[in-house]
């Protein structure tokens, strides 16, 4: 009897201990799993939870300006802050009553970057592993019959044709002369990430040349925006997003790319439904300021041949995700010639992530000044960095179509995890 009655004690108990622990983990479902610190910097955690834990770490920390070693007592009505002036990873564990785990914080200390940041306007040329197929045409050949080589082949709009006869090209004219005169061609072609052979015959038209029955396009140009230099790596990066081939959609490879310095000669606004646009020109083509090395969802990286200047910072830190907050920050971009100017915007939302992604944080233009010149946020500004509390936190990438004043921005410190890959890619 005695043991039914501890039996039902110890069930009872245990029903409790879960509906607590449940209870609890509705009101740290806002508190991630992990967070990253800068070394010696704070991180405040605004949780609001109506209730008080026990938080233990096995290593010095300090919590709530507490040094603790193994354990304190918290009361999570207040904001909980972080700091540690020692690089490394730290776990953190909240327990109720002392003894049943209910979260778990992992915290990683990191020594702080700093970067220039930039705003510089960029003229960007990319030139593809290849040559991209852009169009299908017929071939009319000497006595008026009408040929469609590649079509039949296979071969389709967004393709890429990385080799002729086993002679790697790049440029539309390589296409040109390899192919004439010759009574069959094999090509390398790019779908999909997969690479395939077809071989063909050219057919010779009505002017005498040799022909496939394509149009291809050998490098996408355009306007867009630095967002960061490190004087140390000498790497940049810029735009905060992927350049994919206008005509295709598809995804441009790089085999060859540069930055040049670009001049914004006029804006079209933008309206709802109208995204706006700068319009640049490049000033001296000849004069290459930078290499691209890779173009990937958080944009295009590579090596820079000058150091940037920017006329506001002499160099920022790098914010941790963590430390991006809504509320007010600002944007440096051109918007007429090469001055590089800095407008306020506000930042909305910030949204949750655990993995890299180009879409961190929803913001909004509200300088009077940038709207009535350019309607908010317009292509070409890309890569603007987004500076808060004296950090660089992010970037421009994306308008929202039915509002310009709105879109997306990028956190700086997945674009600095992948400069970091592309930097190591270079060195192997």
């Amino acid at each position: 009897m005695q043991k039914t009655k501890l039996n039902k004690f110890a069930m009872f108990f245990l029903l409790v201990l879960i509906f607590a622990s449940t209870f609890i983990n509705i009101f740290l479902v806002d508190l991630p799993d992990e967070i990253k610190l800068i070394e010696g910097k704070e991180q405040r955690l605004e949780l609001e939870a109506p209730m008080t834990l026990q938080l233990f770490c096995k290593a010095p920390f300090f919590v709530n300006g507490n040094y603790i070693k193994d354990k304190l007592t918290i009361n999570l009505k207040e904001p909980l802050v972080l700091k540690s002036s020692s690089q490394g990873a730290y776990n953190l564990e909240f327990r109720l009553l002392g003894f049943i785990p209910v979260k778990r914080l992992k915290v990683y200390v990191l020594p702080e970057t700093r970067v220039v940041p930039g705003g510089h306007s960029l003229g960007v040329k990319l030139r593809p592993n290849g040559v991209i197929v852009v169009g299908l045409a017929s071939v009319i050949d000497e006595k008026g019959r009408r040929h469609q080589p590649a079509q039949d082949a296979g071969i389709q709009v967004g393709d890429t044709i990385v080799m002729v006869n086993n002679q790697k090209i790049n440029q539309a004219e390589e296409l040109t002369r390899l192919i004439d005169k010759q009574k069959t061609v094999n090509l390398a072609v790019k779908r999909n990430g997969e690479t395939f052979n077809v071989t063909l015959s050219p057919v010779k038209n009505n002017l005498g040349y040799y022909q496939i029955g394509l149009w291809v396009r050998d490098i996408a140009a355009g306007v867009g925006t630095l967002t960061f230099y490190d004087p140390k790596s000498n790497f940049y990066g810029a735009l905060g997003h992927i350049i994919s081939d206008a005509d295709t959609g598809k995804i441009i490879e790089v085999g060859q790319g540069e930055i040049i310095r670009a001049k914004i000669s006029s804006i079209t606004p933008g309206k709802k439904n109208q995204p706006g646009e700068k319009k640049g020109v490049f000033v001296n083509e000849d004069k290459i300021i930078g290499t691209i090395v890779a173009n990937t969802p958080f944009g295009i990286f590579g090596e820079a041949r000058y150091s940037f200047e920017n006329p506001f910072y002499d160099s920022l830190p790098v914010a941790t995700i963590n430390q991006v907050q809504e509320g007010k920050a600002k944007i440096l971009t051109v918007i007429e010639g090469e001055r590089i100017q800095e407008f306020d915007i506000e930042i909305q939302k910030i949204i949750k992530q655990s993995h890299p992604n180009d879409k961190g944080m929803i913001i909004k233009i509200t300088d009077e000044e940038l709207i009535a010149k350019t309607g908010g946020i317009i292509q070409g500004m890309s890569g603007s960095p987004i500076i808060q509390n004296g950090y660089i936190v992010g970037a421009v990438t994306h308008v929202f179509v039915n509002d310009p004043t709105k879109g997306y921005g990028i956190f700086v410190e997945w674009m600095l995890n992948e400069i970091n890959t592309v930097g190591n890619r270079e060195k192997i």
